[in-house]
């Protein structure tokens, strides 16, 4: 599913039980496949992914999309040919335990030309605006699949809006 990070401010949450913000971040081992496979688009795999949409439903919390530009080109990866040992190898073991080996580069501490460092490159994160999500406490199929549309198409709004300023016209946004 997804990774979850709890976050709570101290000073909030002692004077009041305000201060807690949930923050889910879909994505993982197939996206981890995805990064610089293409240098023309970006992939995220979310039209499978609609845990984080039933829990917002069931807790009335509202969805913020959000998006990194320049994340995907802060390291390379060693691309497997279709078919290939490699590209089985890292199939296989996503099926099996979820998490995908991935062979990747960055910079040397002392040379640019390979190491473990990311490359020096600029993320801009840009945050849309919240889509208020009522309490459901046990939301349909058709309640998630709604909300689940209305979060990519602002997601992807939200891609079209910023990447002529902080990305790049020719990489498109493809959501899998």
């Amino acid at each position: 599913m997804s990774n979850c990070i709890l976050l709570k401010s101290s000073k909030l949450a002692k004077k009041k039980e305000k201060g807690l913000a949930a923050v889910l971040i879909p994505g993982g081992a197939l996206e981890a496949l995805n990064v610089n496979s293409d240098k023309d688009k970006i992939r995220l795999v979310l039209n499978r992914r609609k845990g984080f949409i039933k829990l917002a439903l069931r807790f009335g919390v509202s969805l913020v999309p959000t998006f990194s530009f320049g994340e995907n080109f802060i390291y390379d990866q060693f691309k497997p040919e279709n078919g290939s040992l490699l590209q089985r190898f890292q199939v296989l073991t996503e099926k099996w335990i979820g998490f995908t080996p991935v062979l990747f580069f960055g910079r040397g501490i002392f040379q640019y030309n390979f190491g473990l460092l990311p490359n020096r490159k600029k993320i801009t994160v840009v945050v849309g605006k919240p889509i208020f999500v009522e309490k459901i406490e046990e939301p349909t199929r058709d309640q998630i699949e709604s909300l689940h549309s209305k979060y990519v198409q602002e997601l992807q709004n939200l891609y079209n809006e910023y990447n002529p300023k902080y990305g790049d016209l020719n990489v498109t946004l493809q959501i899998e």
